[in-house]
């Protein structure tokens, strides 16, 4: 949900570069570039260390990561956020530290645990970097599980590592001490000898942790979106945690994007309660001449789904729908329906988008108006061209 302000439930609209137009779309309210305090990079330098100095990942890290989230925090709590629909979902520019050729557009999922979170952050990105004209595109992904997980997988690397410490650079032993991931992540390192059989952290992961991931692989799958599952892609577990990803061009492999999970990051802190939180950074070439976007589009429906198949079956609904330019509402991190439903009344839409298991397997969605409470079933691909129809009534 996305207008108004805080004192009405809402947050307030920023204006937004129009590149980032498809945002819009798929439920992120624009917000102001983040003011980073000096307390957030105090904050920061107590989380941050050599772990990603010689990785391919190094200069995004770099590009006020770790601030930026302390940052979001920050206005999450003192904005008492809390109170209002979760999750919250954000879009924000920030200012590119090492690259001035490039703009860097941020998503941000707040207040949500499940991996949904990941997946309309990744359709998302796919979408701002499709309308910008990239093409052949695919993900690389990775996950270090919850805290169980995280350790087991911590736990066994290091033996495996030690065992075989002659096969390590002399120049990365130390920094093995510090934290084994530098091993894997290190572009300098070659583990030609012992790779086929290191662990990894996959295979380490509890089974919730591997379900959520389960989920997030699906989700990219409906997409139909090539990936892999890059074993050396690891988060910094100091701010980082469970899932991380990037989108690269096929043919040059240049990052595109990337995304990590931050649950946690909160109570490093000094906060009580934790603040569950996934976020991707859009890397654009920078143009000339940007128009900015000042209000949403008028929303003709709310969107409602039930059930995992059709909670899978949303992302292609709504980027059907964005490439015809029409607005809907949506709250696809809860799974409820009269959670989603309660929403339908404070958004004063004309009319309701369901999708049920039966509309998913049918290719289909329920289209009902509120007022007259007359429902018709209407299949994906004329959605649009219906749409359009009654919303001239």
């Amino acid at each position: 949900m996305n207008k108004k302000n805080t004192k009405d439930n809402f947050i307030n609209f920023e204006p937004i570069n129009k590149n980032a137009e498809a945002s819009l779309y798929y439920g992120f309210t624009p917000i102001k570039e983040l003011k980073i305090s000096k307390e957030d990079i105090v904050k920061a330098s107590s989380l941050k260390d050599n772990f990603s100095k010689n990785n391919n990942l190094s200069w995004i890290f770099s590009q006020n990561f770790v601030e930026e989230r302390i940052s979001l925090i920050r206005k999450y709590l003192s904005e008492g956020m809390s109170s209002l629909p979760q999750p919250l979902m954000f879009v924000h520019e920030s200012t590119n530290i090492k690259e001035r050729a490039k703009d860097t557009i941020n998503l941000e999922i707040m207040g949500s645990h499940k991996s949904i979170a990941e997946a309309l952050l990744i359709k998302t990105a796919l979408s701002i970097l499709n309308d910008n004209g990239f093409k052949d595109l695919y993900i690389e992904i990775n996950t270090i599980g919850d805290k169980e997980s995280s350790n087991r997988f911590t736990k066994e690397l290091t033996n495996y590592l030690k065992k075989n410490l002659n096969s390590i650079p002399a120049h990365c032993r130390q920094n093995f001490k510090k934290d084994p991931f530098y091993v894997l992540v290190c572009d300098e390192c070659d583990l030609s000898k012992i790779k086929e059989s290191i662990p990894t952290s996959v295979s380490c992961l509890s089974d919730e942790s591997r379900i959520d991931f389960k989920e997030i692989l699906e989700y990219i799958e409906t997409m139909e979106m090539p990936y892999k599952i890059n074993n050396c892609l690891l988060p910094d577990k100091k701010y980082c945690s469970e899932t991380i990803y990037q989108i690269k061009n096929q043919s040059t492999d240049e990052i595109l994007a990337t995304g990590f999970r931050y649950d946690g990051l909160a109570q490093k802190i000094g906060n009580r309660k934790d603040i569950p939180g996934a976020g991707v950074k859009i890397f654009l070439k920078k143009k000339s001449v940007v128009k900015k976007i000042s209000k949403l589009p008028k929303p003709i429906a709310f969107y409602i789904q039930l059930g995992d198949e059709a909670k899978h079956k949303s992302l292609d609904v709504i980027e059907t729908l964005k490439k015809e330019r029409i607005f809907v509402y949506h709250m696809l991190g809860r799974d409820k329906f009269g959670s989603q439903f309660a929403l339908v009344e404070k958004s004063k839409t004309p009319y309701v988008i369901i999708m049920g298991k039966k509309e998913s397997l049918e290719n289909s969605v329920m289209v009902r108006e509120n007022l007259t409470r007359e429902q018709e079933t209407v299949s994906i691909k004329d959605l649009p061209s219906y749409i359009e129809k009654f919303s001239k009534k």
